[in-house]
């Protein structure tokens, strides 16, 4: 570490003067673009190398299913543009439309190409957050339509489960271009991002099986349901705050629950208990990474 002063450039800008080894090292020069990540407290400076990963790639398959697949996953690791080379475009777009943020489609030539223009400056606990939300909203209009036999809620609820699925793609890819600032906690993003995915899944499966079939100890199923929701809200706080003690208590909370969740006083509840009961792990493993990530800093 070496103190260096601003410099003024030009009439409303300052800058700073770069470490020659520094420079060198990454084989850069004059007119060499770098990247800039300006966050409250400091600025971080990456070499072009190492500005986003994956700029540009290509993909040769008559495959849609597996297509999909690298489409999704190279946008997850950062990938700027992606170029699809196959003979069923039009599949292949109703597979991905609207389901990736910031991606701009267009065919030229018979090539499907795909313009990523997310934001750089997305801050990753924002991002998690968002997520977050559209989880607590699912939750939320679940406990309404068990409680006072809104059916009609069901629609909401699926349609939000659309937007979580675009977040944890978005989240995803967030914390893949970003997690240079924070590297040692790139592992409890990942838990966290994942794991809200998987609690946005089980809603939806416990909503189309409250739909389908007709289920029993609604009392139950509402009463449990609430305390788990508590458990989900107390597990992602703790993550957000970084607030290593409410993790604890929510992880000594984990076995009681569990088991409550699994006490269903008749069958025909059984299946959305189970829901339940693992949303239970999911919010647990969310409180282990919280702690993990309070440690850490």
């Amino acid at each position: 570490m070496e103190l260096r002063r601003i410099i003024r450039v030009g009439e409303r800008s300052f800058g700073i003067t770069l470490p020659k080894e520094w420079v060198e090292l990454h084989q850069l020069k004059v007119g060499s673009p770098v990247r800039v990540i300006a966050d409250r407290d400091k600025i971080t400076i990456l070499p072009g190398a190492e500005t986003g990963g994956l700029k540009k790639v290509s993909i040769k398959s008559d495959d849609v299913e597996k297509a999909t697949r690298d489409i999704i996953a190279y946008y997850i690791e950062g990938a700027d543009e992606i170029e699809v080379e196959t003979r069923h475009i039009s599949a292949v777009v109703t597979k991905i439309e609207g389901k990736l943020p910031g991606v701009v489609l267009m065919e030229e030539g018979g090539v499907l190409k795909l313009k990523i223009v997310t934001r750089e400056d997305v801050n990753i606990d924002e991002a998690v957050r968002s997520m977050y939300t559209t989880v607590d909203a699912m939750f939320s209009l679940f406990l309404q339509m068990i409680s006072a036999e809104r059916r009609d809620l069901a629609g909401e609820i699926l349609r939000l489960d659309d937007q979580l699925d675009r977040l944890y793609f978005f989240s995803l890819r967030t914390v893949k271009r970003n997690i240079i600032q924070k590297p040692e906690l790139y592992v409890d993003y990942i838990i966290t991002i994942k794991n809200l995915e998987h609690v946005g899944d089980a809603i939806d499966r416990a909503t189309s099986y409250y739909l389908h079939t007709e289920v029993g100890c609604k009392e139950e199923i509402y009463q449990t349901f609430r305390k788990v929701y508590t458990f989900l809200q107390d597990a992602f706080n703790a993550f957000y705050n970084v607030d290593a003690g409410k993790a604890l208590s929510v992880l000594l909370r984990r076995g009681e629950l569990e088991k409550e969740t699994l006490r269903a006083m008749c069958p025909q509840s059984a299946a959305v208990m189970h829901e339940a009961s693992s949303i239970v792990g999911f919010a647990a493993d969310i409180a282990e990474a919280a702690y993990s990530k309070s440690v850490r800093r």
